[in-house]
């Protein structure tokens, strides 16, 4: 098995053989479109020129294919098969194809060259035989998601590419706000390339000028809305957000993490100064402005308080408790901007 970093690297160097069957999968949606992508691209370069692609679903029949792949490429170029498996399974029919069609191959380079992309597949299903029979035929790559400090390495990375740099808390910011989504980070570089002149250097508040737009970025605009003490304002975001359809438990998520941070920082103001604190807990200095202000108008007990609201809120949400999930978050939006 490769990870698909490394399998692009080796597509970029030109080193990847031929194989008559590829199978990449996992979590990260841009590196299996990367890969796909890549392979195609490599394989055109080989001769493939024909490519045929088919959605695995209900309708699909794998004796079609069978029949099909049997026909060779009397009549046309060499060619690609792109299969995409929503499901994340071939299903009896399509494991045993796979595994038919792997054991016949032998010819190099081979006439048919078959690409199967599907998301996450647990441990039992990397131990099927359709799946061992792909990795002893030809090639396995997993598409694992980018986290944390790693997400900003490669936000840095990818920003080079269009010609452009990142200071470190810009690259935070961005990771922090893209929440883990490769594509979002991907799509928000872009743009900036677009916007901004190359060689230009991106920092904080170039992220927060230019990526405020969609609600899901509305959602840090809501964090420093409380934060400032604005409850007015911060309300009249969670209403947006509310009507452009963010889900409760996100904005939960974000309520919860800042109350949480407070308590920490309430904590631990008689051991460590302010700056200390915000280096520990990962607090970038455009944010600590705002994380000040709402220190100055409560003490650190005033937040802890606010931790059984938000689990009251987090119960609505689950349908354990009855209530209003978006009245219980007004009423802590609220509590915590006030």
């Amino acid at each position: 098995m490769m990870m698909a970093p490394a399998y692009l690297k080796q597509l970029a160097q030109s080193s990847v053989a031929i194989q008559p069957i590829t199978l990449v999968f996992g979590e990260e949606p841009l590196y299996i479109r990367r890969v796909v992508d890549g392979w195609r691209s490599a394989l055109n370069a080989q001769g493939y020129l024909q490519r045929d692609r088919y959605e695995v679903d209900a309708a699909f029949k794998w004796d079609d294919l069978k029949m099909e792949t049997q026909a060779g490429t009397l009549f046309a170029d060499q060619r690609l098969i792109e299969l995409n498996l929503p499901k994340g399974t071939p299903g009896k029919e399509g494991a045993a194809f796979i595994q038919y069609w792997c054991a016949l191959q032998q010819a190099t380079p081979p006439e048919i060259c078959i690409l199967m992309s599907c998301e996450k597949l647990d441990g039992r299903q990397l131990k099927s035989k359709w799946v061992q029979a792909i990795e002893s035929a030809g090639l396995v790559i997993q598409s694992k998601p980018i986290e944390g400090v790693a997400l900003q390495k490669w936000c840095q990375q990818r920003a080079q590419e269009v010609g452009l740099s990142l200071d470190s808390e810009a690259a935070a910011l961005l990771a922090e706000r893209v929440e883990g989504n490769l594509l979002a980070a991907d799509q928000e570089i872009e743009k900036l390339g677009l916007l901004f002149a190359q060689d230009a250097h991106i920092q904080a508040q170039d992220i927060i000028d230019n990526v405020a737009d969609q609600a899901h970025y509305q959602l840090f605009a809501l964090s420093s809305a409380m934060l400032l003490g604005r409850p007015q304002y911060a309300l009249q975001i969670l209403h947006r957000l509310h009507q452009e359809g963010l889900e409760a438990p996100i904005v939960l998520w974000l309520l919860s993490k800042e109350i949480r941070l407070l308590i920490a920082i309430g904590q631990r103001q008689n051991q460590q100064s302010l700056p200390q604190q915000f280096k520990q807990l990962g607090i970038w200095s455009s944010k600590q402005a705002e994380f000040k202000a709402a220190l100055t108008r409560h003490p650190g007990g005033y937040w802890q308080q606010l931790l059984p609201k938000a689990l009251e809120v987090d119960l609505m949400i689950k349908g354990v408790r009855s209530g209003d999930e978006w009245q219980g978050l007004s009423e802590l939006v609220f509590e915590i901007a006030c």
